[in-house]
């Protein structure tokens, strides 16, 4: 019998998880948020800096250079120091680079503050995501991810919302002190809730190594290619849809925005539910269906013929998006050993950042080589090419690579 006040031992876990992932939850909406928090602002910082627009060009992609370059060494530490350490290093990094931003008159400056923000941002979503992955309940970690990965859209919605509205009601300044002040109270937030984390000792193999391996064990190439193609298809789309949208309907930036912010929801909402199909029925189902689901949204892009039929397109979009990326995260997870896990969110991370990387400039040489048209049939093919792939080659569901360690040495302990 328990005294008044006092939680049975379920109850406090349930409650301790429930505070690991709201902290994941909010280090992860500031990463996505910082992406697009910067766009509405680019005519004010070309005001204050006199930057071209290549130059303006460069200094978005120094918040992206650091994710792929830093991504494996940060998932290391995140094995060997512990998650809490690097989340909060990450993201009062984040803070710091927020404020330079703020001051910035300079291109100079400006792009310092936006790569230094950059690393913040792969060190807390590599150390968050491990976070959720270490504390989800047994049998449900897809469910858990796809809750942290919803958070990215929340953020994806909220960031170019906050940075115009703010700048326009208060001053250029004030959205990114927000996001410090963001940043600073997830760090208080995680100092106090989260548990100390364990010290590790030198991981004996080397990285390269153990990537790998693992991405060779169990389903983890499946992983691999499918947050690489996925990574891509949104890059792609985010670029030929808007150009295709204002040509073809005339449609107004805040009209494409509002569509782009739809299928954001769409994804927001799908990504815990297709977590949960991975856990209950296999991560197959969810995988192979979003992949279909995203070539039929790339068909109907180009045959529907006016703005709700863009609506509808990019929403099931995000639906197919959602349901991919759902199965392949969790996959990835599975792959890399306990104590390794860390390692795994940077490969994850840093094969997003290359998805995300070329399929802009494909998607841009795509559409002045052939236009829209052909350019979303060619889309709709490879992924629905991919997508029977795997349908035909049906990846077994294989057990985590941590579990069958485990059971190999259960009988000399």
């Amino acid at each position: 019998m328990r005294g008044r006040g006092t939680a049975a031992p379920g109850e406090r876990d349930q409650t301790d998880r429930g505070a690991i992932l709201a902290v994941a939850v909010g280090a992860i909406t500031i990463d996505a948020a910082l992406l697009g928090l910067i766009a509405p602002l680019l005519p004010q910082i070309e005001e204050r800096t006199g930057a071209s627009d290549a130059e303006l060009g460069i200094a978005l992609a120094a918040y992206a250079a650091p994710i792929a370059l830093l991504s494996l060494p940060l998932g290391r530490a995140a094995d060997r120091f512990g998650r809490k350490a690097l989340l909060i290093a990450g993201l009062l990094t984040i803070a710091a680079g927020s404020v330079l931003i703020a001051v910035s008159h300079s291109l100079e400056l400006l792009i310092g503050a936006r790569a230094i923000q950059g690393v913040g941002s792969a060190a807390s979503w590599i150390s968050a995501l491990a976070l959720v992955s270490d504390t989800a309940p047994p049998g449900r970690r897809g469910e858990s991810l796809g809750a942290a990965l919803a958070a990215t859209g929340i953020g994806s919605i909220a960031g170019p919302a906050l940075g115009g509205v703010t700048a326009d009601v208060l001053s250029y300044e004030a959205p990114f002190l927000i996001a410090c002040g963001s940043a600073v109270a997830v760090v208080g937030a995680a100092a106090i809730l989260l548990p100390r984390g364990v010290r590790r000792s030198r991981p004996a193999a080397p990285a390269l190594g153990v990537v790998v391996r693992s991405i060779r064990a169990g389903n983890g190439g499946w992983a691999a290619a499918i947050t690489l193609l996925s990574a891509g298809v949104l890059g792609l789309i985010e670029v030929i849809a808007p150009l295709d949208l204002d040509q073809r309907l005339g449609l107004s930036a805040s009209a494409i925005g509002l569509l782009f912010a739809g299928s954001i929801a769409v994804d927001a909402v799908t990504s815990p539910l297709g977590g949960r199909w991975g856990d209950r029925r296999g991560r197959l189902g969810p995988a192979g269906a979003g992949m279909v689901v995203t070539a039929v949204s790339a068909v109907s892009l180009a045959a529907l013929p006016d703005v709700w039929g863009a609506a509808l397109s990019l929403g099931v979009y995000g639906a197919g998006f959602a349901l991919a990326f759902s199965a392949a995260v969790p996959w990835l997870d599975d792959a890399f050993e306990e104590e390794e896990r860390g390692l795994g969110y940077g490969v994850q991370n840093l094969l997003y950042a290359a998805g995300y990387a070329v399929g802009p400039v494909l998607g841009g040489w795509l559409l002045g080589l052939t236009g829209a048209g052909l350019a979303y049939a060619i889309t709709a093919g490879v992924v629905a090419a991919a997508a029977l792939l795997l349908l035909v080659r049906r990846p077994q569901a294989c057990p985590p690579v941590h579990r069958l360690r485990n059971r190999r040495y259960a009988g000399k302990l």
